[in-house]
């Protein structure tokens, strides 16, 4: 009589979210949360400008000019208003101020702190569900773990610590910035007497990319969380009770889904291997992701291979259906293509980089070396590319042109119009055209003092769109190509302060004063004229065949 082969039941599957476009299932939590920040928002916008017209008196200048005696002469400066304020009452107004956005974004302290429970309950949810998901998977789980002794456990409660006092930090640190950014505008306007409406506009739009950061941040914080506690449970299992297990990666496959995610669709990964991709790339901002946790076998194998075949077959789909339409990698290296045989020997362009705003300027780079006689680089492309690393870029550089190996560098970010627009905003709130006139005055140049007076703004860069970033670089080939003679035109030109007529990024040293002077000649040659150091727009003149 043969002994009776014992069976092991399968482990069941695990529960997987039906939604293919919001794997997290979370779309009605972060409404809720946006809701909130709105009204929050639109109090503190209402609050400040209420606050600022009650506090802040003047009176119109008349005309629309003012004098400054400086030195025994007198100049003209850009003045609509005179304020009535001293300097202690414009200080209570910027300290009332910076009342009004803590009282609504971190009200309460990191004891009673209103955004804190969105993101608890985020944790607990995904808590829940990955209790509910191993519960059914196995028995052992089921057995030993009850979700009552979960939430109550001092594991538990400190983890939702660590989320809740990482929230308030984030928080803080927005809130921080806003009034930052309020006061500089306050006390900017202020001092330059710039119109209490056009203020009153400027403080407006401040508060709204504020508004947007603070929901592209919630969402982080709030999907973050759902997953934390999916990771921290799945981690615990396998510390306590000893259960083989890992995370399933469930993509949000809408048709702007990054690739790099959805190539993740269907496929198992250890806890820390999740953790570390949410920490490269900006891979957890805007993400949509879900992980969701299974029960392996002594293999490392999931138990049922088939449902993990159906996610790996619409991970194909989505790639067949939008891939091509979001950027494709051939539209990549068409342009690659283009670019060696244009303007480079190796071409390595991003793949995240947004392909119609690229080609005009890669266009225009190829028309500036034909027009100057410049040569072609050696290699174009990532930062960080198969030619070139460059030296721990800053996290807000757009482009760059090294002269050691000529290669022109590039990031995603250097045509994105909505970036450099808003960059351009924030310089025309900084008010750093009444430092560069200040300097043009004591340095008694009235020419460049005019100059600078006839501007609307000193912006940040010389020409904020991506053919100005590109227009930039070029000028930094360019002044490497013809670097004797420049050097001795920007000798007479740097000392006197005639980087101040073109941005406020030309004053950081000579070589982008070359640049952005160049950047203003190709998109502007009109108001170049009336801004470049003569010679320098001469010079530049000269080499153009143009």
């Amino acid at each position: 009589m043969k002994k009776p082969k014992i069976i092991k039941p399968i482990p069941k599957n695990p529960i997987l979210p039906r939604s293919k476009n919001n794997p997290t299932l979370t779309n009605k939590q972060i409404l809720q949360m946006r809701s909130e920040i709105q009204k929050r928002y639109r109090t503190i916008k209402q609050s400040v400008i209420e606050y600022i017209e009650l506090s802040l008196g003047y009176y119109a200048k008349e005309p629309t000019k003012t004098a400054i005696f400086i030195d025994n002469n007198l100049y003209v400066v850009n003045a609509s208003v005179n304020y009535t304020v001293d300097g202690n009452q414009l200080a209570r107004v910027l300290t009332r101020i910076q009342e009004i956005v803590d009282e609504n974004l971190i009200d309460g302290g990191i004891e009673k702190f209103w955004a804190g429970k969105f993101v608890a309950d985020m944790y607990q949810m995904g808590t829940n569900r990955t209790f509910q998901n191993l519960s059914i998977q196995s028995p052992l789980y089921s057995q030993a773990t009850s979700l009552e002794s979960l939430l109550f456990s001092d594991a538990y409660i400190r983890r939702i610590g660590l989320a809740y006092t990482a929230t308030f930090n984030d928080w803080k640190g927005l809130a921080d910035n806003l009034k930052s950014d309020l006061g500089s505008v306050l006390s900017s306007s202020v001092a330059r007497g710039v119109n209490p409406r056009e203020t009153a506009d400027i403080i407006i739009k401040r508060i709204d990319i504020s508004h947007s950061r603070a929901k592209a941040m919630a969402q982080t914080e709030q999907v973050g969380a759902l997953r934390q506690a999916t990771w921290d449970e799945t981690k615990r299992t396998q510390e306590d009770l000893g259960l083989k297990t890992g995370l399933l990666h469930m993509s949000a496959l809408k048709p702007n889904s990054r690739a790099t995610h959805v190539t993740r669709h269907g496929k198992i990964y250890t806890v820390e291997q999740v953790e570390e991709w949410y920490e490269e790339n900006g891979n957890r901002f805007n993400c949509y992701c879900a992980q969701i946790t299974v029960l392996l076998n002594e293999k490392g194998e999931p138990y049922n291979q088939s449902s993990i075949d159906r996610l790996l077959k619409e991970a194909d789909e989505w790639e067949e259906q939008y891939k091509p339409k979001q950027q494709a990698s051939t539209e990549i290296e068409e342009l690659n293509d283009w670019s060696r045989k244009n303007i480079t020997e190796i071409s390595n362009i991003p793949n995240d980089i947004n392909v119609k705003e690229l080609a005009p300027c890669l266009q225009l780079v190829s028309e500036i070396q034909e027009r100057f006689d410049l040569p072609q680089f050696r290699y174009t492309g990532s930062i960080t590319g198969d030619v070139y690393k460059y030296r721990e870029p800053p996290k807000e550089m757009l482009a760059a042109y090294s002269h050691e190996v000529k290669a022109l560098l590039i990031t995603s970010g250097s045509v994105d119009k909505k970036a450099l627009l808003e960059s351009d905003l924030h310089s025309k709130a900084k008010g750093y055209k009444q430092s560069s006139m200040l300097m043009a005055i004591k340095g008694k140049n009235e020419e460049l003092a005019k100059i600078i007076y006839e501007m609307d703004y000193m912006p940040w860069s010389a020409v904020s769109t991506p053919r100005g970033v590109f227009a930039h670089e070029m000028g930094h080939a360019l002044h490497y190509h013809y670097r004797e003679e420049i050097d001795v035109i920007i000798g007479k030109a740097w000392g006197r302060g005639w980087a101040h007529a073109i941005s406020k990024y030309a004053q950081y040293n000579k070589l982008e004063f070359v640049a952005e002077s160049f950047s203003l000649y190709i998109e502007n040659p009109v108001e170049a004229k009336k801004r470049l150091y003569p010679e320098l727009f001469k010079f530049f003149e000269s080499l153009d065949k143009r």
